[in-house]
């Protein structure tokens, strides 16, 4: 028979600490088997990512699909309308319009006749401006009026109004000048100087003369085109 000598309790330690169990933890597992686990859980890692980017580019694929079908739907209403529109074009709803346009011309003929007689003041007066600038004439006032036309009765004379000039310059010799160059104008006839008088303090003289319009002065829109110039 063994006899087995047992450990002598120390007294300082209570049974309850002698007979507690020690938390010793040791990991026992092999290293390829840690290595395996960490595999498995990178490759699901990897595979939830390449899962959601598939999720993410079929969501975009489908949403881009969806925008160009809505495109096309309404390429195709447009084009419709379009087609519809022309085809109303051609109906006698808008053959008014058309035959308003082709009348255009017919219209240009009519106002042409009835603004036979127009005559551009602008244009007059802006020749009569030019010959003044040239010659250093300052004209200060334009008055113009145009001759009544009697029913029934030819005029032979040419002459369709009147237009009195007021003006300034440095001597007679620049207004005679000036009244000789009106005389050059297609526009205007008869030109002659019916005052002119010396103004001692300005130190130069005031003068007025008169020009008859002639009917080449005639000009407008629809009728004759309105020159720039003299003959």
């Amino acid at each position: 028979m063994t006899t087995t000598a047992l450990m002598p309790v120390d007294p300082s330690v209570s049974p309850q600490q002698a007979a507690r169990i020690l938390t010793i933890r040791a990991d026992l597992l092999p290293p390829e088997i840690r290595d395996g686990r960490r595999s498995r859980r990178i490759r699901s890692l990897i595979v939830f990512v390449v899962l959601l980017v598939v999720a993410a580019v079929g969501a975009w694929y489908w949403q881009t699909t969806v925008a160009k079908e809505t495109a096309d739907q309404d390429y195709e209403a447009t084009f419709q309308d379009l087609t519809d529109t022309r085809a109303a074009q051609k109906t006698d709803e808008f053959r008014a319009l058309v035959e308003y346009q082709d009348g255009g011309e017919t219209l240009k003929t009519e106002l042409t006749a009835v603004l036979a007689d127009d005559l551009s003041w602008t244009n007059l007066i802006n020749l009569i401006r030019e010959e003044a600038r040239k010659e250093k004439v300052t004209l200060t006032e334009l008055n113009a009026s145009l001759a009544e036309k009697t029913e029934g009765a030819q005029d032979t004379s040419g002459v369709i109004g009147t237009l009195n000039i007021s003006g300034t310059a440095k001597d007679k010799r620049v207004i005679a000048d000036f009244v000789n160059k009106l005389g050059s104008l297609q526009h205007v006839t008869n030109p002659f100087v019916t005052n002119a008088n010396k103004d001692k303090t300005l130190n130069h003289y005031s003068f007025t003369a008169t020009v008859a319009v002639t009917y080449k002065a005639l000009c407008g829109r629809f009728t004759t085109k309105c020159p720039s110039g003299g003959k």
